[in-house]
């Protein structure tokens, strides 16, 4: 749970920023199509599943403290 508590909000952070520099790219470069195709999606779906997982972990932390 220790190893869950330290990762987790480390690898959504990073997963987050990647997804920010890919819209900002996508905004000045639409021909590209960054946003478009399989790896956007898998790296959408990636983010979501970190972003639930830190804030089940976390919160289940925060529950065991009290």
């Amino acid at each position: 749970m220790k190893f869950f508590r330290a990762i987790l909000p480390n690898l959504s952070i990073s997963l987050q920023l990647a997804l920010i520099v890919l819209v900002i790219l996508d905004i000045f470069n639409p021909r590209v199509g960054l946003l478009s195709g399989a790896p956007f999606v898998v790296l959408f779906a990636a983010a979501a599943v970190c972003a639930v997982a830190t804030a089940v972990v976390l919160y289940a932390g925060w529950r065991n403290n009290e």
